[in-house]
């Protein structure tokens, strides 16, 4: 029988959609230790998985991926989110596991599942890493959606994506409005 699974380093990666989760994903996985196995659990909002299959498209034997489809992981499939979670720790052993939420996902709730009694000794939740497109700032549409502005305040870590896209003044809207939410924290 193979010893119990504890301390895995895990960390939530979220952000709206379209803020490019799943490319930092990959950028992680590239840089990924050799003697290291990873897991990456994906939920997909759609019926077709498309970060799941970006993911899956690394042909690491070493990264382990498992999609939970069809809604928020915790809200409507908060059941098959443990079930999926589990079968991918059993199988990949890993030493890190990155879980990835839909971009309309609620990761508070995630983080409630991760922080219960069963997975305290099996998971060492580390960061939850924020990617955010600074050019939406200037959008009610998003400043004003409540799991958008969850995922900034859940942060420990933000980073402005796609910041090769960004006009003059999109990074310190983003400053500015991070600041104004008391959710800027420099450490410089």
């Amino acid at each position: 029988m193979p010893d119990p699974l504890t301390g895995i380093t895990t960390n939530i990666v979220t952000g709206f959609l379209g803020a490019g989760k799943s490319t930092a994903i990959l950028d992680l996985i590239s840089n990924k230790p050799t003697n290291e196995n990873w897991a990456v659990l994906v939920n997909e909002f759609g019926e077709v998985g498309i970060d799941g299959g970006l993911l899956a498209s690394n042909k690491s034997k070493d990264v382990f991926i498992r999609e939970v489809p069809g809604g928020c992981m915790c809200c409507t499939a908060g059941l098959p989110m443990l079930m999926a979670m589990n079968m991918l720790l059993a199988r990949a052993r890993p030493q890190r596991l990155i879980i990835e939420p839909t971009g309309l996902g609620h990761p508070t709730e995630v983080m409630n599942v991760l922080a219960s009694e069963h997975y305290q000794d099996v998971l060492d939740i580390r960061a939850t890493i924020t990617l955010v497109d600074a050019r939406k700032i200037k959008d009610e549409r998003y400043t004003r959606h409540a799991t958008f502005n969850e995922q900034l305040e859940i942060g420990d870590f933000i980073f402005a994506s796609k910041s090769d896209l960004y006009g003059a003044n999109d990074f310190d809207n983003l400053r500015s409005y991070l600041s104004e939410k008391n959710w800027l924290h420099d450490r410089t």
